[in-house]
This record gives C-alpha cells, sequence and structure tokens, in this order.
C-alpha cells in the first residue's frame, strides 16, 4: 500500500469534496470485492472489471495524486458512443488515457479501429491489460506505461477515450498536446465529465453532443471534424459476439494487419 498517496488523497478529498463525501469514498473501496467478476469477465476469462484505487499500487508519477481510482467502462456504453460518431473507424485510432486493466481496448479492437492504444501509468494494471489482450489474442492494440500528461499524440485520425481517470492539473497538459498535433479528425469521449469546463474554454475543441443512451457520456471534437463529418453507420458498429468455435478468438485479425500494427507500434514505443 502507498501510504503516501493514500494520505494525499484523503487530504485533497476533504478539501475539495468535504467529510460525508470522503467518507463515502472511503467505505465503498473497504466493501468493494476485488475478486469478484463481472458479465464481461465471466463471458470472455478476462480480469477487466473492479474497482482499483491508486493507493494500493507504486507509483512514480508526480501525478499520482491527481489520478482517479480505476473502474471499468461498460461495454454497451462504448459501443454506443463510438457509434454515435457514424464514422468509418477504419482510418482512425482509438486511445484510452488512464486504460487500468484495459476493457475498453477489447472491446474497441473489435470495433473496426485501425489501432488501439492504451495509456496506464501504473505498473501492475498495465500489465494486466497486457495479458488482457494476450488471452483474447487482440492483435491491433497495444498497452503503453506511460504518463498521459507526457503522451505525444499519433498524427492520425483519433479517438481519445477518458472515464475521469484525472483531475484538471493532468486534463490541461493532455489538452495543450492534443492542440499541438496535427490531427485530421479528433473526437474526445468523456465518461463522468467533471472538468468538462476544460474543453468547453478550449479554442479548438467543441461539444458533439452525448449518447441518447449514455447521458453520462460526453463527446468533444474540433471545428474541421463536424466540418468534414460524414455519417457511416454500417461501418461503425461490430457486435460483440462469442466465435461458434471454442478453441478460437472473438477476435481475431488478419496477418496482413497484424504485421502492419507491429510495424506502426515501434514508431510509439521510441
Amino acid at each position: 500500500m502507498n501510504s503516501n498517496l493514500l494520505t494525499t488523497k484523503i487530504v485533497r478529498s476533504l478539501r475539495q469534496d468535504g467529510f460525508r463525501a470522503t467518507l463515502r469514498k472511503c467505505l465503498s473501496n473497504l466493501k468493494y470485492d476485488r475478486f469478484s467478476s463481472d458479465d464481461f469477465d465471466r463471458r470472455y476469462g478476462t480480469d477487466t472489471g473492479g474497482l482499483e484505487p491508486l493507493w494500493k499500487f507504486k507509483i512514480c508519477s508526480p501525478n499520482a495524486r491527481f489520478g482517479a481510482s480505476y473502474q471499468a467502462t461498460q461495454e454497451q456504453e462504448l459501443a454506443d458512443a463510438i457509434d454515435f460518431l457514424s464514422e468509418n473507424l477504419q482510418t482512425f485510432t482509438f486511445i484510452d488515457l488512464g486504460c487500468g486493466k484495459g476493457r475498453t481496448l477489447l472491446v474497441a479492437s473489435n470495433l473496426g479501429f485501425k489501432q488501439v492504444i492504451g495509456v496506464e501509468f501504473v505498473p501492475d494494471l498495465v500489465e494486466i491489460a497486457r495479458t488482457n489482450l494476450t488471452k483474447m489474442r487482440i492483435a491491433n492494440a497495444v498497452v503503453l506505461h506511460a504518463d498521459a500528461a507526457e503522451f505525444q499524440f499519433p498524427d492520425n485520425d483519433t479517438v481519445v477515450y477518458l472515464y475521469n481517470p484525472f483531475s484538471q492539473e493532468v486534463l490541461s497538459k493532455v489538452i495543450a498536446n492534443l492542440r499541438e498535433c496535427c490531427l485530421k479528425r479528433l473526437y474526445i469521449i468523456y465518461k463522468v465529465p467533471r472538468c468538462a469546463e476544460i474543453f468547453d474554454s478550449s479554442s479548438f475543441l467543441t461539444r458533439f453532443g452525448s449518447p441518447p443512451a449514455v447521458p453520462d457520456i460526453q463527446i468533444w471534437s474540433t471545428v474541421n471534424t463536424i466540418a468534414e463529418h460524414k455519417p457511416n453507420h454500417d461501418l461503425a458498429t461490430v457486435s460483440m459476439t462469442k466465435s461458434p468455435t471454442e478453441n478460437h478468438s472473438p477476435y481475431e485479425f488478419s496477418p496482413e494487419a497484424h504485421s502492419k500494427f507491429n510495424v506502426e507500434v515501434l514508431l510509439y514505443e521510441h
């Protein structure tokens, strides 16, 4: 247990949220059964669920005090949000900042994205996410051990996903990094958007909307993205279904796609 980080977070919560809210958070962490599995993990044999407070882990980043606990996004929530974009995902990269155990990577990899990237600064969670990718034989995804505040975004069509992973101190740096990139088209999907005002005040982003079925998700995009937006629901939606053959993963990709992705991944790791 990282006692220094735990103390820092309790003090920060008391100042920002008050005693009662802080007490509720502490009780929630104590009551949660980390060994219980949800429907997604039972179906696919993965380890993506649970509530994982950061103070449980050793984290070298100075931004650890600004981070939030990991909690998995529901499969259908992400699918609905992606479908709401009505884009041809074959040209897009999906990036989850603070990906934790990587459930969104497993889901996104099956929705038609060109490539999928998870960014996580907790070493233990990075290893769990990589194990999940291996277990599901995901060929177009990678998990990077990195701080979201320092991550350099690739120069292509991008969907950035955030499940309230950190506070405005880190989010401001992420937005600054996005502004410096020459992204062709950009969407930011933000679940539980507690720092929405930072996006609203940005000069290069505008609100795109909120999926009707997922009211706690807000989406922003660049102005040129909206101008060039061309709906294509047929290519944007792929169902998450089990393969009828038990000995094969439901997430398999062609050797050509695997080879191309490996070359591109090398660019991000150096």
